[in-house]
């Protein structure tokens, strides 16, 4: 059910993609028809980041590819004699007005605007929305649980969580969870350090403070490539490649939830799987036992541990009988 929900994420971010690329909030075939020239270099670009990080397992790949990305674009602008206001009435880039600065954005928070009135009548949607981002935020600490190999603590994940958005919230920021992806690309890329987290804060306090907006010099494509690598990889691992990792049963649990959340939305279609997961299970179907999975793995690192201080008593031992 969990490879289901980070497929869906995968389609999203594609969406999401092409129509951040084609300038629309909303993606047909029709668009993709009349647009495909601001489309197709996304993909491409896609397709190309995705390969090298699969290939070259380095931490300097991802960053590398990025910057060819870029120093290609405006390679192109230098060759065809165009400019950055030629490029964004031509739709490669975004038309952004400069922002105000960062220390007057709080005027923007303007309480007698908010209809109080309404509050009452949006109160299950509150509990509706509160059940939804717990169990999405269970399923990300998931999805990086499985990438570890690992068994995390949910209850101090989910409380990280709550933390930063109580925090975010009270100064004025948006909501989030977190973003699986870049915790899994970091991983794979060898990737063990907080300075990795504290250079990325460092670089969004820059981009805040900065008082022009750096968004408006990078080409819609660069976007769209970063969300279709993402795409592709978590679709194909979840859809094509965990095949060889899963019982047959959950195999089908992952492919079906991926098609429910398609039809019935994500809070639906997630419930629809973990129901025909729970139907399968009580027909006697094998679905697979994380319970076990994870003892088991405990106990092998136990062992491990148990046979290594073994080995270096033993070692000792025998030092001491030499001397």
């Amino acid at each position: 059910m969990v490879g289901g929900y980070l497929a869906y994420i995968g389609w999203f971010c594609g969406e999401a993609g092409v129509a951040l690329m084609a300038g629309s909030s909303g993606v047909t075939l029709k668009l993709f028809a009349s647009r495909w020239v601001f489309i197709l270099p996304g993909l491409v670009g896609g397709l190309f980041i995705y390969t090298s990080v699969r290939k070259f397992r380095h931490m300097a790949v991802l960053p590398s590819c990025i910057l060819v990305l870029i120093l290609l674009f405006y390679g192109l602008l230098w060759v065809t004699g165009t400019t950055l206001e030629e490029a964004r009435s031509d739709g490669w880039m975004r038309q952004m007005e400069a922002a105000p600065i960062w220390y007057r954005t709080w005027d923007c928070l303007r309480l007698n605007k908010v209809a109080w009135m309404a509050l009452p009548e949006l109160v299950l949607t509150e509990f509706g929305m509160l059940f939804v981002v717990a169990l999405s935020s269970s399923l990300d600490v998931a999805a990086i649980q499985l990438e570890l190999q690992r068994p995390l603590d949910y209850n101090h994940e989910l409380k990280t969580v709550g933390i930063s958005n109580i925090i975010s919230g009270f100064t004025g920021g948006y909501t989030g969870s977190y973003i699986f992806s870049q915790s899994i690309f970091s991983l794979r890329a060898g990737i063990r350090s907080r300075l990795a987290g504290y250079v990325l804060a460092l670089c969004q306090v820059v981009f805040l403070v900065l008082p022009f907006p750096v968004l408006s010099f990078v080409p819609n494509f660069f976007f769209g490539s970063l969300l279709s690598m993402i795409c592709i990889d978590l679709m194909y691992e979840w859809l094509w490649d965990v095949r060889t990792k899963l019982t047959p049963v959950e195999y089908v649990v992952c492919l079906a939830t991926f098609g429910l959340i398609q039809v019935l939305n994500v809070e639906y279609g997630i419930l629809a799987g973990v129901a025909l997961n729970m139907a399968f299970h009580k027909m006697g179907f094998n679905v697979g036992d994380p319970k076990i999975a994870i003892t088991d793995e405990i106990e092998t690192v136990d062992a491990i541990i148990v046979e290594e201080a073994q080995e270096t008593e033993g070692e000792s031992l025998g030092l001491d009988l030499a001397q």
